[in-house]
This record gives structure tokens, C-alpha cells and sequence, in this order.
């Protein structure tokens, strides 16, 4: 099975079915040979935003997230220390803390990041964008 990391945009674009998400986007996240995964570093900045106010996603307040994600055919990986180590060694072409966990991630497990930021092709990650 091929495993795709989603950043948290493409997360919330797809979870409000929102049209600025592209139907391909969509339709990779969707298709079943692939194993679509959420780092909770994208649930905790969704949560982070909500109790900011810079967000409404009433699902950030509910303590069942991860698993109505689980549910729904995710896979949520933690966020471990080796992760953690890797993001802070990147170069500083980014400086948003969860992205560059993401970046991080899919560094590591060698694998796409479906997101729409364009600076996440300055590190040596497969980005898919449309």
C-alpha cells in the first residue's frame, strides 16, 4: 500500500469538503490503495487555532477526534522525539513548527506530503499539490 502524508490544510480542506481542494487531491486521499496518514501535530495545531480564534472546526474540541479520523480510514501517527530532532535540523526555509514536523515525517518515511504550500519543495520532500 502507498503511504501519503497530509499537511494540515489539505486535512481541513478535505474534512469541510472544501472547494479549494482539488478533485485529484481529493480523489488520492479517497483512493483505497493508498494509506493516507495525519500526524497529531496537525490535530494539535487545528486545536491550537480553534482555541485562538483564527479557526471554526468544532470536531478540534471533541476528545474522539483522532479515532472519527481513525474511523474514517486515516491513520494518525505520533509525533516522536527522532521527528522532532529532524525538524529542528532543517534548514530555516520555513518557519511554521508544525509544517516543518510534517516535512520532517515525510523526510523520514520517504514518502508524499499532499499539501498546496509551494516552499515545502525547498527541502527534498515529494510535494503533491493539484
Amino acid at each position: 500500500m502507498i503511504e501519503q502524508l497530509l499537511d494540515t490544510r489539505v486535512l481541513l480542506l478535505f474534512l469541510q469538503d472544501d472547494p479549494g481542494l482539488s478533485d485529484a487531491l481529493a480523489q488520492r486521499i479517497e483512493a483505497p490503495d493508498r494509506r493516507t496518514l495525519i500526524s497529531m501535530a496537525s490535530l494539535w495545531e487545528l486545536a491550537q487555532k480553534e482555541a485562538c480564534g483564527l479557526l471554526h472546526f468544532e470536531p478540534a474540541h471533541r476528545p474522539d477526534f483522532p479515532e472519527i479520523l481513525v474511523d474514517e480510514g486515516f491513520d494518525i501517527l505520533p509525533v516522536e522525539w527522532a521527528t522532532m530532532q529532524r525538524a529542528a535540523a532543517l534548514p530555516r526555509h520555513h518557519r511554521d513548527p508544525t509544517d516543518r514536523l510534517l516535512i520532517a515525517e515525510a523526510i523520514a518515511r520517504n514518502i508524499p506530503i499532499l499539501s498546496l504550500d509551494a516552499s515545502f519543495d525547498l527541502y527534498h520532500v515529494e510535494r503533491i499539490g493539484a
